[in-house]
């Protein structure tokens, strides 16, 4: 089931902002906001991505989970967000984290290579790879993101606050290009 639209509307009013307000952060006119929240349109796959990094939020989360009843009943548990991993959780965590990233790296390489002999022979739109090494580059920002929490965790000997207040961490800026 997709959740996405409710999971715009609930995590912005999480962090008490307009729809303005987030159009202006996303980089999108307000309507196409209210448009999401309504679903009566669903954003672009490097838009979805970009929001998921804006609320710091797992990208399939943001799709497949309904956040409002997880949020609800994880608070109504008592189970809070800011009280760490166990550290077997960390350990596994930065193995996993540090595959991500070689995987991650490996497909940036490939595309790149590929970018540069589609545009010899012009096989393939290069707008479509660009937006796969757009999504690559968010994709290894948010798994840097998952090794400084882990760092950091690791490092003091006690678990840290990820991001209590739930503030946006702002994603990387890059620039998505269409196919003509």
């Amino acid at each position: 089931m997709n959740f996405l639209s409710s999971n715009i509307k609930f995590l912005r009013k999480q962090r008490k902002l307009s729809q303005q307000q987030l159009a202006d952060d996303l980089g999108v006119k307000r309507s196409n906001i209210a448009a999401y929240e309504t679903k009566n349109v669903e954003p672009r796959l490097a838009l979805i991505n970009e929001m998921a990094l804006y609320f710091s939020v797992p990208l399939e989360d943001l799709v497949t989970t309904d956040l409002k009843t997880t949020f609800t009943n994880r608070d109504a548990l008592g189970m809070r967000g800011d009280k760490g991993l166990p550290p077997t959780s960390v350990d596994e965590i930065a193995q996993l984290s540090g595959k991500i990233h070689r995987m991650l790296d490996g497909f940036k390489v490939f595309y790149e290579f590929k970018k540069k002999m589609n545009e010899v022979s012009a096989e393939t739109p290069v707008g479509d790879i660009d937006n796969f090494l757009t999504f690559i580059n968010h994709m290894l920002e948010y798994n840097r993101l998952i090794e400084n929490i882990v760092k950091t965790n690791d490092r003091s000997g006690a678990p840290s606050a990820a991001n209590p207040d739930m503030s946006p961490i702002r994603p990387v800026a890059a620039e998505v290009v269409t196919a003509s």
